[in-house]
């Protein structure tokens, strides 16, 4: 049987998703050796982009962590910190995971980023510049790829060696750029080494002057929804593995989309330790701080669309909850109404 009426037939309003949305993939299924101080670096990387970002929809897909990660990421979201939670029982990989995440986000834009990886303010801007200087472009990395997953064998940049308004070089980028790059993936010197000596290739759009470095990767990307449906759904077998991620950029370039990167790192990649370098960067970033502040950065509690007057009662009902003693109050005083209106 049923009871009275479901309240949100009483004209609640469904919400309706930001212009970008974030997808974060965190895998933490044990919080010891390798996984040690994982969970530490996914709370920055989530601070990270509150800091560095505004408007926006943040997911973490959690791919089978441990009881106790997924406990955090629940209090995470509670604070507000993450707005959409998807828990997997099961690790159904990192290719699994960026095929629901690209099928199932509604916003225009979706940033898929690995759960440690950083980001700094105007990284979202500098990837828009380069959508609107290459309208063919279809990931756009906020950092300068150095390791090319298709190791130079893309064919979607030929397209752009026809059209006079591009022009193409090969850069050496600074010296601080490649060891950020090189110590977040964990190469050794002599790899190091070579890093700083090899070029990269660039391409400039001659009209604005906006830059982009050829070549694609996997662990951080924007990409527009339109094009999003049209990558997945990539084959799946294994937990992570380098030949399924590579996939996801051949199939970006079968497509005949680009895979651009900004010269600029705007973000940089942390690997599984906040080494004095990284901690650093927190403190620059003030990333603790927001870790405190940016809960209360959006209102969860205000619906899509309502008037001035109902969103400042909504506002303060909002405020009021965040108090334990209100926050039963009002639940009680909704179950009484609730059972008056069901009679």
């Amino acid at each position: 049987m049923r009871l009275g009426q479901n309240p949100a037939k009483m004209g609640l309003k469904a919400y309706q998703p930001k212009r970008l949305g974030m997808a974060l993939l965190s895998y933490i299924p044990n919080q010891e050796g390798f996984f040690k101080n994982s969970l530490e670096v996914l709370k920055y990387q989530i601070a990270s982009i509150h800091a560095a970002t505004s408007d926006f929809d943040l997911l973490v897909f959690d791919n089978g962590s441990c009881p106790e990660v997924r406990e955090e990421l629940h209090q995470l979201q509670i604070s507000g910190l993450i707005h959409l939670l998807f828990i997997s029982q099961f690790n159904i990989g990192k290719i699994g995971a960026i095929n629901w995440i690209l099928s199932a986000m509604p916003n225009d834009w979706i940033c898929y980023a690995d759960g440690d990886i950083f980001f700094r303010p105007g990284w979202l801007e500098k990837s828009l510049d380069i959508f609107e200087a290459f309208p063919a472009a279809g990931l756009v990395f906020a950092q300068p790829i150095f390791f090319d997953s298709l190791r130079g064998t893309g064919q979607a940049y030929h397209q752009l060696e026809a059209d006079g308004r591009y022009h193409f070089s090969q850069v050496i980028l600074p010296a601080e750029s490649v060891r950020e790059y090189a110590r977040g993936i964990g190469v050794d010197e002599k790899q190091e080494k070579k890093l700083l000596e090899t070029p990269v290739w660039v391409v400039e759009e001659k009209g604005s002057g906006v830059c982009a470095v050829l070549g694609g990767g996997h662990s951080q990307f924007l990409v527009q929804r339109e094009n999003a449906r049209k990558i997945v759904p990539l084959p799946t077998q294994y937990a992570l593995s380098p030949i399924e991620d590579n996939s996801l950029n051949r199939r970006v370039d079968d497509l005949g989309f680009l895979q651009l990167g900004i010269v600029e790192p705007f973000i940089f990649h942390v690997g599984n330790l906040l080494d004095d370098w990284t901690r650093r960067e927190i403190d620059r970033l003030a990333l603790k701080a927001t870790l405190v502040s940016s809960a209360d950065r959006r209102d969860r509690s205000l619906p899509a669309s309502a008037s001035w007057s109902k969103k400042r009662v909504l506002h303060l009902l909002g405020w009021l909850s965040r108090l334990a003693f209100f926050d039963k109050l009002i639940r009680r005083v909704y179950n009484l109404l609730f059972e008056f209106f069901a009679k």
